[in-house]
C-alpha cells in the first residue's frame, strides 16, 4: 500500500473466514487529505494495522486507499465497491479501522457498534483490550510501548464517544456485528516517516488482533 496520489481498492476475500477487517479511508502517512469532497480527511497508516490483523486472523481484508468516494457510506442508493465486496464476504463480524486527530478525541481509542442498542459489542471488545493490555503490563512494566498504550483511554460508551458511526452504512448494517475503531495519531504515525507504524502501534496491532480473536 505504498501509494502516493493513486486511488486503489484492495479486496482480499477469504471464503472460509467469517470476519472482515475493513479500512475505508487509508492513506500513507503524510497524505492528510483524500480526493473525496464528502470525506476529505484521511486515516493515515490505518491500513497497515488492518492488514496486519487480517493476515494474523486469516480474515478477509478490504481497504480503500486514498479514495475518491466515502466508501462506507451509501451514495443515493448506490453501493460502493467496498460495500459490494463486504456484502460478497457475508461476514458474521466487521471490524473497521479508522484514525482520528487530536481535536475531538485526543489520545483516546473509541469503539462503536453503531447504535446504543449494540453498545454491548463495543463494550465487550473494550473489556478484552483492557484485559490483554493489563496482562502484558503486569508481565513487563519496563516495556515503554506497553506503558504508553496503557495510558490511553479506551472508550466504548455510546453516549460519550465522539465518533459514533451512526451514518456509516457498513457499521449500522444488521447483517453482521460491527466494530468501528478510531485510533489516535500516537498509534499510527511517526512524524517525518512514511509507511511505517511507531513501535507502540505495532504492539497495539498485536493486542487488537488478540482481542478480536477472543470475541469473534
Amino acid at each position: 500500500m505504498k501509494i502516493d496520489n493513486a486511488s486503489i481498492f484492495i479486496a482480499d476475500i477469504k471464503e472460509k473466514s467469517n470476519i472482515v477487517i475493513g479500512v475505508p479511508h487509508h492513506t500513507p502517512s503524510g497524505t492528510i487529505k483524500m480526493p473525496c469532497n464528502s470525506h476529505p480527511y484521511s486515516d493515515e497508516n490505518a491500513g497497515y494495522i488492518g492488514s496486519y490483523i487480517a493476515e494474523k486472523l486469516k480474515a478477509s481484508f478490504l481497504c480503500a486507499c486514498n479514495y475518491f468516494i466515502d466508501v462506507n457510506k451509501n451514495h443515493n442508493d448506490n453501493y460502493s465497491d467496498y460495500y459490494i465486496a463486504l456484502k460478497k464476504c457475508n461476514p458474521s463480524y466487521l471490524v473497521e479501522i479508522h484514525g482520528h486527530g487530536m481535536e475531538h478525541s485526543g489520545n483516546n481509542i473509541e469503539i462503536s457498534s453503531g447504535c446504543k442498542e449494540d453498545e454491548k459489542y463495543a463494550l465487550e471488545l473494550k473489556k478484552s483490550l483492557e484485559s490483554i493490555i493489563c496482562r502484558k503490563w503486569n508481565k513487563d512494566r519496563q516495556d515503554k510501548d506497553i506503558c504508553r498504550i496503557k495510558e490511553l483511554n479506551i472508550n466504548a460508551s455510546f453516549n460519550k464517544i465522539y465518533f459514533k458511526a451512526t451514518k456509516s452504512s457498513t457499521i449500522i448494517d444488521k447483517g453482521w456485528i460491527s466494530y468501528h475503531i478510531e485510533l489516535p495519531v500516537i498509534l499510527r504515525i511517526i512524524p517525518g516517516e512514511k509507511n511505517k507504524l511507531p513501535s507502540c502501534g505495532q504492539k497495539f496491532s498485536e493486542i487488537l488482533y488478540e482481542a478480536i480473536k477472543s470475541i469473534c
